[in-house]
């Protein structure tokens, strides 16, 4: 058994959506990265690697690299995936907390557990989507940014 701790942030940029979880989801705002900028799946890829002891994302996929710009972050929860089934583990349960003042993340909450759980190829009852704000506090609070956490845990398959 092993587990798995990831967090991500992302600040604010103009436009008019965000990415969370690989759902597209209407906002004031955009974030800025080098790839999609989806703090969730961010989050969660960072879990994974972390309960498997083979460090972060940017280990795999460094952000001064050119095909890495502007690249979906499912890739990198793909890959993690793949990491899994390669140390003969499997996931019992993934738990993820977005922050941020706006966009509204209830109406999605079921969308992105979906699609999480698509990528990671287990039921959609391993995975639980929360959210919360800052009260207004911070640079989440004040809008400058989003970000997210999650934990997981690993389980042998064998």
């Amino acid at each position: 058994m092993r587990i798995g701790y990831g967090e991500d942030v992302h600040k604010t940029c103009p436009g008019n959506k965000v990415i969370l979880g690989g759902i597209e989801i209407p906002a004031p705002f955009s974030l800025e990265g080098v790839s999609d900028a989806d703090v969730v799946l961010h989050a969660v890829t960072d879990a994974i690697l972390g309960a498997l002891a083979l460090g972060d994302i940017g280990d795999f996929f460094p952000p001064n690299a050119e095909e890495n710009k502007n690249r979906n972050s499912k890739d990198f929860l793909s890959f993690a995936v793949e990491q899994i089934k390669m140390h003969k583990m499997k996931i019992a349960n993934l738990d993820v907390t977005i922050l941020c003042e706006r966009p509204k993340i209830s109406p999605y909450k079921n969308t992105i557990r979906e699609n999480i759980a698509r990528i990671c190829q287990i039921s959609k009852d391993q995975v639980s989507i929360k959210a919360t704000t800052t009260e207004k506090l911070g640079f989440i609070g004040k809008e400058e940014g989003l970000a997210a956490k999650a934990i997981v845990l690993l389980l042998n398959s064998i």
